[in-house]
C-alpha cells in the first residue's frame, strides 16, 4: 500500500464519492489537508485507506490486501467499512467478533435559518453563548473536550481554519460546538455538552450558532450521529436521516488481530 501526499489525493475521489456518511471527514481528507490516505496505486487507484479519526474504506476490496491492510488499521480504532464485502474482508482478518457501534448518517437540503436563530436566542439567563477566543481554547478543552482541535496542527490552526462556538456559566465552558474537520467548503461538527447541563437547549443553541456561522460563510455543515439524543438533536436542527449504519470497534490489543 502506497501513502498519498496531502497534495495528491485528487485521484481517490471517485472511490470517495457518494460516501454514506462522516462527509466532512472525507472532505477534510481529500481537499483538507488532513489525515493519512493509503492506496493500492498511486495512478489509477482501486481501493483506499483513508485515516482520520475513523478509518475510512472505500473501492473494491478484492483490491485490498489483508496483510497490509492489517498493518495500517489502529488497535482501538474504529472502521467505516461501507458494503458488506468491506464488512467481511475487514471481520476476517480478526479472529473475534467486533464490537459494533450503531450510527446514524444526516445531510440537510435547507435549513431554516430563522428557527436556527430563535434557538441561539433561547440560552437562559446566566449563560453566555460566543465564540471561543484562541487564548481560550485551552480551558475549552479543559472543560469539555480534551480532543478539541486533534485533528489540527495546533491550536491556532483550529482558530484559522475551523471555529469553536461555546456556553459559558459562572466562568467555565459547560456547551460547546466545534470543527472536528474541514475540508473542500464541508465542516464535521462536534457537540459536548457537561453532563449535569444536558436538557435545557444549550447544545441546540450552540449547534445552531455553528451552523449559521458555516451558513454565513458558505460552508456546509456536516452531522453524523452516535446515539439516539445525537439524532434527535440533528432532526431539531433541521438534517434528515439518510440512513443508519455500523462502525467496526477494533481490538486495543495488537495480538487480538489474526
Amino acid at each position: 500500500m502506497i501513502e498519498l501526499d496531502s497534495d495528491n489525493r485528487e485521484s481517490i475521489r471517485k472511490l470517495f464519492d457518494h460516501y454514506p456518511c462522516l462527509r466532512g471527514f472525507v472532505a477534510a481528507v481529500i481537499e483538507g489537508d488532513m489525515g493519512k490516505v493509503f492506496v493500492d496505486s498511486q495512478e489509477k487507484p482501486r481501493m483506499a485507506l483513508s485515516v482520520l479519526e475513523f478509518h475510512f474504506l472505500a473501492g473494491d476490496p478484492l483490491h485490498a490486501n489483508p496483510q497490509q491492510l492489517e498493518k495500517l488499521l489502529q488497535p482501538g480504532g474504529m472502521v467505516i467499512a461501507p458494503t458488506p464485502a468491506w464488512q467481511q474482508l475487514v471481520t476476517a482478518i480478526y479472529p473475534n467478533p467486533l464490537d459494533i457501534d450503531h450510527r446514524e448518517a444526516f445531510q440537510v437540503d435547507k435549513f431554516d435559518v430563522e428557527r436556527l436563530r430563535q434557538f441561539c436566542q433561547a440560552v437562559p439567563s446566566g449563560f453566555e453563548l460566543r465564540q471561543v477566543r484562541l487564548e481560550e481554547v485551552t480551558q475549552f478543552a479543559a472543560d469539555l473536550n480534551p480532543y478539541l482541535g486533534y485533528n489540527f496542527r495546533s491550536h491556532e490552526d483550529l482558530m484559522t481554519r475551523g471555529v469553536a462556538l461555546g456556553i459559558l456559566h459562572q466562568g467555565r465552558f459547560v456547551s460547546g460546538a466545534s470543527s472536528a474537520a474541514v475540508g473542500g467548503g464541508k465542516v464535521e461538527i462536534d457537540i459536548h455538552t457537561h453532563e449535569q447541563f444536558r436538557r435545557r437547549g444549550l447544545a441546540r443553541a450552540v449547534a445552531a450558532a455553528l451552523i449559521l456561522y458555516c451558513l454565513d460563510r458558505g460552508l456546509e455543515p456536516c452531522w453524523d450521529a452516535a446515539n439516539e439524543p445525537s439524532s434527535a438533536l440533528a432532526r431539531q436542527l433541521g438534517f434528515r436521516s439518510t440512513g443508519k449504519y455500523e462502525a467496526l470497534n477494533l481490538p486495543d490489543d495488537e495480538s487480538a488481530t489474526g
